[in-house]
């Protein structure tokens, strides 16, 4: 019999190696039925550690969509060229996946949100820090609104570089053309998706600088930016490619306590609670809550294979996407122009 959903996978990256086929495997509904990159030895390197047969392999993406048979195109390419991929296959009523961000500007991440209206598909972008368990466990704490109303958000993620993560110096990351930007893009959009999502609001303006230590270095290694919400919370984050080790955190200061998340902690979410008529007091002590080893979907891709086969709409749709890229794009601006950058967007981001 054959599986429900025939996957492609665009980019045979460590994108599709650590996470977009580890997931796959546990989807029995899918199966990966195209690989494709431009470098056939990359691909037939996959394959092999995958079990996937060689004569599932193209290294022209275009020539995939003509000649393969499959339901759902993942895009994990540079950036800068997910939007041409992405509205392509929609257009041939393919559903898609594309790694985050959603693009470079807002006008293709536009062009892939009116592709995937006009041909009724599925465009869901993978911002896998939702789907760490320490998040969704967060996400429903915060759903309950039981810290009252939230007054102040912040965030921080960082990493050594994406050097590290890539195996080599000579990566796709540092080159501004096709990544769109250094640290902010690169997991800045992570955090900013992080707040956005976790606290429910919307930023109203934002204020940031971004700098880079190496002279060699095109785009940018560190950044922090100071966010107003469009109800008047106040927020930061701050994204870096100078953090050993990996970090990420989050706090939400409420009218009531104080929910904090870390990963790697022994207590990776902790809630403060302070005292009635004394709130600069602790009430008790702080809690731990219990935090699942893995996600409640299983991932980013087993999530989405169950979106389309219950037709339901994916929580990190293309619009969901456009906004998180809106918050860096208004933070380069910031950086650029060193003052305050109002939100939405003039046209041409």
């Amino acid at each position: 019999m054959k599986p429900s959903l025939r996957v492609a996978l665009v980019g045979c990256g460590k994108i599709t190696e650590r996470l977009a086929l580890p997931q796959l495997r546990r989807c029995p509904g899918a199966e990966v039925t195209a690989l494709v990159d431009i470098r056939r030895s990359t691909a037939n390197a996959i394959a092999d550690k995958f079990g996937i047969a060689r004569k599932r392999i193209w290294t022209d993406w275009r020539q995939m969509l003509r000649e393969a048979d499959v339901d759902v195109v993942a895009v994990n390419v540079p950036n800068a060229l997910h939007a041409e991929i992405a509205v392509a296959a929609l257009r041939v009523s393919k559903h898609v996946i594309v790694e985050k961000p959603i693009a470079t500007t807002l006008a293709d991440a536009d062009a892939m949100i009116a592709a995937a209206r006009a041909h009724r598909r599925w465009l869901m972008v993978d911002q896998t820090q939702r789907f760490d368990p320490i998040h969704e466990t967060a996400y429903e704490m915060l759903q309950r609104r039981s810290l009252g109303r939230i007054t102040q958000v912040r965030g921080r993620i960082g990493h050594a570089g994406p050097q590290y993560w890539a195996g080599t110096t000579r990566t796709w990351l540092t080159d501004h053309r096709r990544s769109g930007g250094g640290a902010l893009m690169d997991v800045g959009i992570h955090i900013a998706d992080l707040l956005r999502w976790l606290s429910g609001k919307q930023v109203k303006r934002i204020c940031c600088q971004a700098m880079k230590r190496s002279k060699r270095m095109t785009v940018e290694e560190s950044a922090s930016a100071l966010l107003e919400f469009t109800d008047g919370t106040s927020g930061s984050f701050e994204a870096s490619w100078m953090t050993r080790p990996y970090e990420v955190t989050t706090a939400f200061y409420g009218e009531r306590g104080t929910l904090r998340t870390a990963i790697g902690s022994a207590h990776p979410v902790a809630v403060q609670w302070c005292r009635q008529g004394d709130p600069n007091h602790q009430r008790g002590p702080t809690r731990y809550p219990r935090v699942p080893s893995s996600s409640r979907w299983g991932g980013a891709y087993p999530y989405f294979m169950g979106c389309i086969a219950k037709g339901r709409r994916p929580f990190i749709s293309g619009e969901e996407a456009r906004a998180s890229l809106e918050v860096i794009l208004a933070a380069y601006e910031s950086a650029r122009t060193r003052e305050w950058v109002d939100m939405p967007l003039r046209a041409g981001h």
